[in-house]
Protein backbone atom coordinates (compact mmCIF):
# COMPACT_ATOMS: atom_id res chain seq x y z
CA UNK A 1 0.00 0.00 0.00
CA UNK A 2 3.16 2.64 -0.09
CA UNK A 3 1.53 3.64 -3.89
CA UNK A 4 -1.09 5.80 -1.57
CA UNK A 5 1.61 7.92 -0.48
CA UNK A 6 2.21 9.86 -3.35
CA UNK A 7 -1.83 10.54 -3.77
CA UNK A 8 -2.02 11.25 0.21
CA UNK A 9 0.81 13.85 -0.36
CA UNK A 10 -1.41 15.38 -3.70
CA UNK A 11 -4.46 15.54 -1.27
CA UNK A 12 -2.77 16.43 1.77
CA UNK A 13 0.06 18.71 0.75
CA UNK A 14 3.56 19.45 2.07
CA UNK A 15 5.81 22.49 1.16
CA UNK A 16 6.57 22.64 -1.69
CA UNK A 17 3.37 21.21 -3.06
CA UNK A 18 1.13 23.53 -0.47
CA UNK A 19 2.36 25.66 -3.30
CA UNK A 20 -0.03 24.42 -5.89
CA UNK A 21 -2.72 23.84 -3.36
CA UNK A 22 -3.39 26.90 -2.47
CA UNK A 23 -3.71 28.35 -5.79
CA UNK A 24 -5.86 25.86 -6.66
CA UNK A 25 -8.41 26.68 -3.63
CA UNK A 26 -7.86 30.46 -4.78
CA UNK A 27 -8.81 29.62 -8.01
CA UNK A 28 -12.16 27.96 -6.96
CA UNK A 29 -16.02 29.56 -6.31
CA UNK A 30 -16.26 30.18 -2.42
CA UNK A 31 -18.68 27.50 -1.73
CA UNK A 32 -16.42 24.77 -4.04
CA UNK A 33 -13.28 25.45 -1.84
CA UNK A 34 -15.00 25.12 1.16
CA UNK A 35 -15.87 21.29 0.33
CA UNK A 36 -12.13 21.33 -0.43
CA UNK A 37 -11.01 22.44 2.65
CA UNK A 38 -12.51 19.39 4.55
CA UNK A 39 -12.84 16.74 1.63
CA UNK A 40 -9.05 16.65 0.33
CA UNK A 41 -7.54 16.36 3.98
CA UNK A 42 -10.30 13.86 4.89
CA UNK A 43 -9.63 11.99 1.71
CA UNK A 44 -5.50 11.77 2.33
CA UNK A 45 -5.94 11.56 5.91
CA UNK A 46 -7.82 8.14 5.35
CA UNK A 47 -5.26 7.02 2.23
CA UNK A 48 -2.82 7.38 5.59
CA UNK A 49 -4.69 5.41 6.92
CA UNK A 50 -4.30 2.70 4.76
CA UNK A 51 -0.36 2.89 4.12
CA UNK A 52 2.67 1.73 6.43
CA UNK A 53 4.98 4.25 7.38
CA UNK A 54 7.95 3.44 4.64
CA UNK A 55 11.33 2.29 6.18
CA UNK A 56 13.56 5.15 6.78
CA UNK A 57 11.32 8.01 5.77
CA UNK A 58 9.76 8.63 8.80
CA UNK A 59 11.98 11.52 10.52
CA UNK A 60 12.29 12.99 6.80
CA UNK A 61 8.25 13.50 6.40
CA UNK A 62 8.63 14.73 10.19
CA UNK A 63 10.96 17.61 9.49
CA UNK A 64 9.02 18.38 6.62
CA UNK A 65 5.45 18.33 8.15
CA UNK A 66 7.13 20.73 10.88
CA UNK A 67 8.53 22.97 8.29
CA UNK A 68 5.07 23.14 6.25
CA UNK A 69 3.54 23.88 9.67
CA UNK A 70 5.69 26.73 11.44
CA UNK A 71 6.05 28.19 7.86
CA UNK A 72 2.46 28.43 7.24
CA UNK A 73 1.48 29.04 10.84
CA UNK A 74 4.24 31.91 10.43
CA UNK A 75 2.82 34.06 7.34
CA UNK A 76 -0.54 33.80 8.76
CA UNK A 77 1.13 37.04 10.59
CA UNK A 78 0.72 39.40 7.76
CA UNK A 79 -2.45 38.06 6.09
CA UNK A 80 -5.78 40.33 6.84
CA UNK A 81 -8.22 39.18 4.00
CA UNK A 82 -10.38 36.13 5.58
CA UNK A 83 -10.24 34.08 2.55
CA UNK A 84 -6.09 33.79 2.67
CA UNK A 85 -5.91 33.55 6.54
CA UNK A 86 -8.34 30.40 6.47
CA UNK A 87 -6.65 28.25 3.53
CA UNK A 88 -3.09 29.29 5.35
CA UNK A 89 -4.53 28.41 8.57
CA UNK A 90 -4.90 24.86 6.49
CA UNK A 91 -2.08 24.52 5.44
CA UNK A 92 -0.59 24.97 8.95
CA UNK A 93 -3.04 22.27 10.36
CA UNK A 94 -2.58 19.34 7.41
CA UNK A 95 1.60 18.76 8.13
CA UNK A 96 -0.26 17.75 11.97
CA UNK A 97 -2.29 14.61 10.42
CA UNK A 98 0.84 13.55 8.80
CA UNK A 99 2.84 13.77 12.16
CA UNK A 100 -0.10 11.71 14.11
CA UNK A 101 0.35 9.41 11.03
CA UNK A 102 4.10 8.55 11.35
CA UNK A 103 3.80 8.27 15.02
CA UNK A 104 1.12 5.14 15.28
CA UNK A 105 -2.07 7.17 15.78
CA UNK A 106 -4.69 4.65 14.24
CA UNK A 107 -7.06 5.14 10.95
CA UNK A 108 -10.03 6.29 12.76
CA UNK A 109 -8.58 8.94 15.15
CA UNK A 110 -6.56 10.03 12.12
CA UNK A 111 -10.17 11.21 9.91
CA UNK A 112 -11.56 12.47 13.02
CA UNK A 113 -8.38 14.60 13.66
CA UNK A 114 -8.90 15.86 10.11
CA UNK A 115 -12.12 16.67 10.80
CA UNK A 116 -11.34 18.55 13.47
CA UNK A 117 -8.55 20.53 11.80
CA UNK A 118 -10.29 20.98 8.75
CA UNK A 119 -13.76 22.21 9.25
CA UNK A 120 -13.61 25.34 10.93
CA UNK A 121 -11.22 27.03 8.04
CA UNK A 122 -14.05 25.82 6.31
CA UNK A 123 -16.61 27.36 8.15
CA UNK A 124 -14.21 30.73 8.13
CA UNK A 125 -14.04 30.67 3.99
CA UNK A 126 -17.88 30.58 4.29
CA UNK A 127 -18.19 33.28 6.30
CA UNK A 128 -15.78 35.75 4.78
CA UNK A 129 -18.12 35.57 1.82
CA UNK A 130 -20.95 36.66 3.90
CA UNK A 131 -18.30 39.30 5.15
CA UNK A 132 -17.58 40.42 1.50
CA UNK A 133 -21.06 40.70 0.38
CA UNK A 134 -21.81 43.68 2.82
CA UNK A 135 -18.65 45.08 3.48
CA UNK A 136 -17.61 44.81 -0.39
CA UNK A 137 -14.44 42.46 0.52
CA UNK A 138 -13.00 40.35 3.70
CA UNK A 139 -10.43 42.23 3.82
CA UNK A 140 -10.12 43.53 7.48
CA UNK A 141 -9.11 46.48 9.45
CA UNK A 142 -9.40 49.28 6.73
CA UNK A 143 -12.39 51.14 8.41
CA UNK A 144 -13.23 49.70 11.77
CA UNK A 145 -14.37 47.70 13.69
CA UNK A 146 -17.87 45.17 12.38
CA UNK A 147 -19.96 44.65 15.53
CA UNK A 148 -21.79 48.03 15.44
CA UNK A 149 -23.20 47.86 11.86
CA UNK A 150 -23.25 43.37 11.65
CA UNK A 151 -22.94 42.28 15.25
CA UNK A 152 -24.44 38.51 14.64
CA UNK A 153 -21.96 38.34 11.45
CA UNK A 154 -19.30 39.94 13.98
CA UNK A 155 -20.13 37.50 16.55
CA UNK A 156 -19.93 34.31 14.04
CA UNK A 157 -16.91 35.38 12.97
CA UNK A 158 -14.97 35.34 16.67
CA UNK A 159 -16.32 32.29 17.23
CA UNK A 160 -14.91 30.48 13.44
CA UNK A 161 -11.48 31.91 14.57
CA UNK A 162 -11.71 30.61 18.33
CA UNK A 163 -12.83 27.39 16.29
CA UNK A 164 -9.45 27.67 13.55
CA UNK A 165 -7.17 28.38 15.90
CA UNK A 166 -8.21 25.74 18.44
CA UNK A 167 -9.15 26.54 21.59
CA UNK A 168 -11.44 25.05 23.87
CA UNK A 169 -13.81 23.91 23.67
CA UNK A 170 -13.35 23.44 19.72
CA UNK A 171 -12.82 19.94 18.99
CA UNK A 172 -9.26 21.10 17.39
CA UNK A 173 -8.46 21.66 20.59
CA UNK A 174 -8.78 17.96 21.36
CA UNK A 175 -7.36 16.94 18.40
CA UNK A 176 -3.99 18.70 18.88
CA UNK A 177 -3.89 17.07 22.63
CA UNK A 178 -4.40 14.31 20.83
CA UNK A 179 -1.50 14.45 18.11
CA UNK A 180 1.28 16.03 20.75
CA UNK A 181 0.25 12.50 23.19
CA UNK A 182 1.95 10.65 20.32
CA UNK A 183 5.01 12.34 19.66
CA UNK A 184 8.65 13.19 21.47
CA UNK A 185 9.35 15.84 23.28
CA UNK A 186 10.77 18.05 20.00
CA UNK A 187 7.92 17.60 18.49
CA UNK A 188 5.82 18.51 20.95
CA UNK A 189 8.01 22.08 21.13
CA UNK A 190 7.26 22.66 17.55
CA UNK A 191 3.56 21.97 17.36
CA UNK A 192 3.18 24.42 20.31
CA UNK A 193 5.48 27.07 18.44
CA UNK A 194 2.81 26.54 15.83
CA UNK A 195 -0.42 26.68 17.83
CA UNK A 196 1.14 30.25 19.51
CA UNK A 197 1.42 31.31 16.20
CA UNK A 198 -2.64 30.71 15.32
CA UNK A 199 -3.61 31.97 18.47
CA UNK A 200 -0.81 35.17 17.65
CA UNK A 201 -2.54 35.75 14.03
CA UNK A 202 -6.15 35.74 15.74
CA UNK A 203 -5.19 38.01 17.54
CA UNK A 204 -3.87 40.79 15.11
CA UNK A 205 -7.46 39.34 12.84
CA UNK A 206 -9.61 40.39 16.20
CA UNK A 207 -7.49 43.64 16.52
CA UNK A 208 -8.69 44.29 13.06
CA UNK A 209 -11.93 43.58 13.16
CA UNK A 210 -13.05 44.49 16.83
CA UNK A 211 -11.45 47.63 17.59
CA UNK A 212 -11.23 50.80 15.99
CA UNK A 213 -14.31 53.37 14.77
CA UNK A 214 -17.52 51.33 13.88
CA UNK A 215 -17.86 50.30 10.36
CA UNK A 216 -20.71 51.94 8.35
CA UNK A 217 -23.22 50.15 7.15
CA UNK A 218 -23.15 49.87 3.24
CA UNK A 219 -26.57 50.78 1.86
CA UNK A 220 -28.77 47.61 1.02
CA UNK A 221 -27.23 45.74 3.39
CA UNK A 222 -28.18 44.02 7.00
CA UNK A 223 -27.01 41.47 9.51
CA UNK A 224 -27.06 38.14 9.41
CA UNK A 225 -30.72 37.18 9.95
CA UNK A 226 -31.26 34.95 13.39
CA UNK A 227 -32.45 31.74 11.47
CA UNK A 228 -29.12 32.01 9.40
CA UNK A 229 -27.18 32.71 13.45
CA UNK A 230 -29.09 30.21 14.70
CA UNK A 231 -28.11 27.30 12.03
CA UNK A 232 -24.54 28.37 12.55
CA UNK A 233 -24.85 28.18 16.86
CA UNK A 234 -26.63 24.60 16.13
CA UNK A 235 -23.60 23.61 14.16
CA UNK A 236 -21.13 24.68 16.64
CA UNK A 237 -22.91 23.54 19.56
CA UNK A 238 -22.78 20.14 17.56
CA UNK A 239 -19.18 20.06 17.15
CA UNK A 240 -18.61 20.88 20.23
CA UNK A 241 -20.48 17.48 21.74
CA UNK A 242 -18.88 15.62 18.70
CA UNK A 243 -15.73 16.73 20.29
CA UNK A 244 -16.05 15.65 23.32
CA UNK A 245 -17.72 12.63 22.79
CA UNK A 246 -14.52 11.37 20.42
CA UNK A 247 -11.87 13.02 22.53
CA UNK A 248 -12.69 8.97 24.56
CA UNK A 249 -11.31 7.39 21.49
CA UNK A 250 -8.67 9.30 20.25
CA UNK A 251 -5.39 7.80 22.06
CA UNK A 252 -5.07 10.28 25.18
CA UNK A 253 -5.49 7.40 27.91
Amino acid sequence: MIELLPVALVLLPLFPATLWMNRLLQALPVGLRAVALVALPVAGAYLLGRAPVPAGAASPLAALAVVTALLYAWRLLAVREAFVWARLQASSAWPLIWLAWLHGMPAESLLAVALALSLPPAALTLIGQSLARRIGGAYLGLRGRLGPAYPRLAGLWVLALIATLAAPPAPGFFAILAVMYLLPGSLVFAVLATWLMWSWAAALQWQHGLYGPPWPQRAGTEDLSATASAVWLVLAVAAVILGFIGVWAWPMH
